[in-house]
């Protein structure tokens, strides 16, 4: 009863800026609750930029952008807006983005909150090294990732220059490609198999969760690949920061689609203690196709994007596709939809909301980095995604605050195989849409 009596007098006292600290804290739900608040009792610019920024880091993208929109109209829009407004745009795949961040930095060029996110949409890469090395300079106490991150991105984009990357020499309109089960049976996943330089194949395990394509080094050494520029990938196992190199690898061959200067991430590690696949391979390569996964039938075939594109929008933050789903007992948030993950996982927060949620022993889950510390099981839960449900079997539970932190949003969880395994999922990566069948009973 205290803390609530001393959460409800917090929000009451809230102020645009106290509501920018709950954020800046990892409390978005009281950062929100404050911010509704505050907007009840004013309308004004910097209350209504406060709303947005918490809606967004809340998870609530679209509501973000509609709260913010009418202040972007304005000739002396705050530049957090437009930031806010900015992001809110890429998340939805909406091409004026970069122009709206521009507008922003144009108004606030010594306002590190401002520059740093404007780094992350630029036209050039020169551009993002401007802009990040402002913010070096603006912000040298900030959070410590962050910073990290941006160094890590000043030294790529320096040897990338302005160099193609992901060039595609061979793209058929339409492309089918076999998938084959990690484990020879259901529920761990599907892999398909790409070509190198060197006519060297590797297994790439087909993961909507991964924001590119990740390889164990071994795998690429003598295929083509040419090292770059290390960096620190966050948000993974072990300590959630892990050291990988970034370079080229001169070609890429999957089914039909061959590609020239993949820039890929590398890890000394094994994804795979067996040696079934060598890395993880997301969407992105396939960008400008309407994806089909038929898990079923075992095939990935993709199409040119039409009209009517099918299912639920996604959101695309930090390379993340996110998607609305819940508990169906519980409230929705932000999920990464995630081919990668054998079983589902719940942020530890979003899952001590669920009623009848029952924390269990600790589970043993490996990701890219190592192992995943403090997860667990947790019973009790049923998943929903359109008209996808879970069977209740034990999902996993890990502290994703890093991951939400980083990305900007909220991540309630990931979905994973135990609720697609068997379906058909259609991704419109044109439109941003995914739309998840069933398998027929």
């Amino acid at each position: 009863m205290l803390t609530a009596l001393v959460l409800a007098a917090a929000v009451a006292a809230a102020s645009p800026a106290q509501v920018r600290d709950l954020i800046e804290a990892d409390r978005p739900a009281e950062a929100l609750a404050a911010a509704r608040d505050l907007a009840e009792r004013s309308a004004d610019p910097d209350t209504l930029t406060a709303l947005g920024e918490a809606l967004y880091r809340a998870g609530l993208i679209d509501e973000a952008g509609k709260t913010i929109a009418p202040l972007a109209l304005q000739q002396d829009a705050p530049p957090r807006a437009l930031v806010q407004l900015a992001l809110v745009h890429a998340a939805q795949g909406k091409d004026d983005a970069i122009d709206l961040m521009e507008r922003a930095v144009a108004a606030a060029p010594l306002d590190a909150w401002v520059v740093f996110r404007a780094s992350g949409l630029t036209r050039s890469r020169a551009r993002a090294v401007a802009l990040l090395s402002s913010y070096l300079e603006l912000a040298p106490g900030d959070d410590a990732d962050r910073l990290e991150g941006a160094r890590g991105t000043i030294r790529l984009n320096t040897a990338l220059g302005e160099r193609k990357v992901w060039t595609r020499t061979a793209a058929p309109p339409r492309i089918e490609i076999p998938l084959k089960p990690v484990l020879g049976g259901a529920g761990t996943g599907y892999y398909v198999e790409a070509g190198l330089d060197n006519r060297k194949k590797i297994r790439l395990l087909l993961d909507t969760g991964s924001t590119g394509l990740f390889v164990v080094e071994r795998a690429v050494k003598k295929g083509g690949f040419t090292p770059l520029s290390e960096e620190t990938v966050f948000a993974g196992g072990g300590t959630g920061r892990t050291r990988s190199s970034r370079g080229l690898l001169s070609k890429l061959a999957i089914g039909g689609l061959t590609i020239a200067d993949a820039l890929i991430t590398t890890t000394k590690d094994e994804f795979d203690p067996q040696g079934r696949i060598h890395g993880v391979l997301g969407l992105n390569v396939f960008s400008g196709y309407r994806v089909t996964m038929d898990l079923a039938a075992q095939r990935l075939v993709l199409d040119p994007c039409g009209a009517e594109p099918p299912g639920a929008p996604y959101w695309e933050v930090s390379g993340q596709m996110l998607v609305r789903a819940g508990a169906t007992q519980g409230a929705d948030g932000l999920f990464l939809f995630d081919t990668g993950a054998t079983r589902s996982m719940l942020a530890r927060t979003f899952a001590a909301s669920i009623p009848g949620a029952e924390f269990a022993s600790p589970a043993a889950v490996r990701t890219y980095g190592g192992s995943v510390s403090g997860a667990s099981f947790v019973r009790g839960v049923r998943l929903r995604f359109g008209d996808l449900t879970s069977d209740g079997g034990s999902v996993h539970a890990s502290d994703l605050t890093q991951r939400s932190r980083l990305s900007g949003v909220e991540v309630s969880g990931f979905l994973g195989m135990d609720l697609l395994d068997g379906t058909t999922i259609v991704v419109d990566t044109c439109e941003q849409r995914v739309a998840v069948r069933a398998a027929p009973r």
